[in-house]
């Protein structure tokens, strides 16, 4: 029999698989084919040459799959025609995060119909297949087949950040949309049951009286690599040599609120990051060592990490290396400096941030600071033998010109 004379099932790419395969599209892993065709599966909006998406297939995807990220390829079932991607990462054999993606020569309504079929397939196998405690997606707003697809496979929100995506034009909040393994609910209880809602229309909380900023004058001394400067505290680029000091404060640590403990970093390590975020420009990580202005004395650091560049966000992070340095507030100042830098220079948008559950204090920090809850996101670690969850907050940068002193 000629292939022309196969039955039309026999030729289709789905013909024979038993999973994962709906009503037009079905999921398959990435081959070197689909270098034809990066922006179905890339998470980019930039063009990439056939060239260079066979070398992302060959060398980076299996670079992904050793750090447990998968990338399957969504294909329509009438002509094989790749035309979206689904992206999850499982961590410790229990938790995932699922992204999805269209491609984007689509329509904005087609895409969406897209990307809602693919959520109607993968988020139930995900869970009662490969038996995952949490699934977690993360998706756009403004796109009613999508929520209607998570609603009806059992997913519920769990965090909202304002403003995140830049789509068509406009501003859309994304969601973080939450489902929990039925058995792990019925022997510990629904954690959501008992949890404070966050109501998406509260304003955020009036941060704290803060300090102007500084700054510096002809005559002033010129801090070391400088890049933004306040009243007590300056920041400036996190050099190698920075690793050595780094290194033997991790091993002095005296608090415990961490969610994975005390850790002890190589400043091996240190310095290898600090290189490699200077050789990306622009960096997908930006992290400044906070350093007193009064004999230069280096204190913490604080970053943006995960910059989109096209939709103008990022998280936040700080850390202040010494206990004494603590509660005094240097590291609020060190987090406006970063703020100002993110939204002034850098013209972000909105920036987010994730804590630890019992780790109460950088909550209530984040609030001083003006950050609004955003949501909360169940059993995502352990704490002495009980599972934890994580806050999730958020800040326009609206918000934080809003609240400046009155003396800029």
């Amino acid at each position: 029999m000629t292939e022309t004379e196969m039955p039309t099932d026999a030729k289709r790419g789905s013909a024979g698989q038993t999973f994962l395969v709906g009503e037009t599209l079905y999921l398959r892993g990435l081959e070197l084919p689909d270098a034809k065709r990066p922006a179905a599966w890339r998470d980019s909006p930039f063009p990439i040459p056939v060239e260079r998406a066979e070398e992302i297939l060959k060398k980076e995807t299996p670079a992904e799959a050793e750090r447990r990220t998968t990338r399957l390829v969504a294909c329509r079932i009438a002509d094989d025609e790749p035309v979206g991607a689904v992206t999850y990462e499982i961590s410790g054999w229990r938790t995932t995060q699922v992204r999805v993606r269209a491609d984007r020569a689509l329509s904005a309504a087609t895409a969406a119909v897209v990307k809602a079929e693919l959520l109607r397939l993968v988020i139930p196998w995900l869970l009662m297949e490969r038996y995952l405690m949490v699934v977690w997606a993360e998706v756009e707003g403004g796109e009613p087949p999508v929520a209607a697809a998570l609603e009806a496979v059992g997913m519920r929100p769990a965090a909202r950040l304002r403003q995140a995506v830049w789509r068509d034009g406009a501003r859309h909040d994304g969601f973080w949309y939450e489902a929990l393994h039925p058995a792990w609910v019925e022997r510990l209880g629904d954690p959501r049951a008992a949890m404070p809602g966050v109501d998406p229309g509260a304003p955020p909380p009036t941060p704290a009286p803060r300090r102007p900023a500084a700054s510096l004058t002809a005559s002033d001394p010129l801090p070391p690599n400088v890049v933004m400067v306040g009243e007590r505290v300056y920041l400036r680029a996190l050099e190698p040599e920075d690793g050595e000091q780094i290194g033997r404060w991790s091993r002095q640590e005296t608090e415990t609120f961490f969610d994975n403990g005390r850790a002890i970093r190589s400043p091996v390590i240190v310095a290898h990051f600090a290189r490699k975020q200077s050789e990306e420009d622009p960096p997908e990580n930006s992290e400044f060592a906070v350093v007193l202005r009064e004999g230069n004395e280096l204190i913490g650091d604080v970053g943006l990490y995960g910059i989109d560049w096209v939709n103008r966000t990022a998280e936040t992070g700080s850390y202040l290396y010494r206990a004494e340095r603590r509660s005094g507030g240097l590291g609020s100042e060190a987090k406006h400096l970063l703020l100002a830098y993110a939204f002034e220079r850098l013209g972000l948008h909105m920036v987010r941030s994730f804590v630890w559950g019992p780790n109460t204090r950088s909550a209530a920090a984040l609030r001083k600071q003006g950050y609004r809850d955003a949501g909360r996101l169940c059993w995502t670690s352990f704490r002495g033998g009980e599972l934890a969850d994580d806050l999730v907050f958020d800040l326009l940068a609206a918000e934080w010109r809003a609240n400046q002193p009155s003396s800029q």
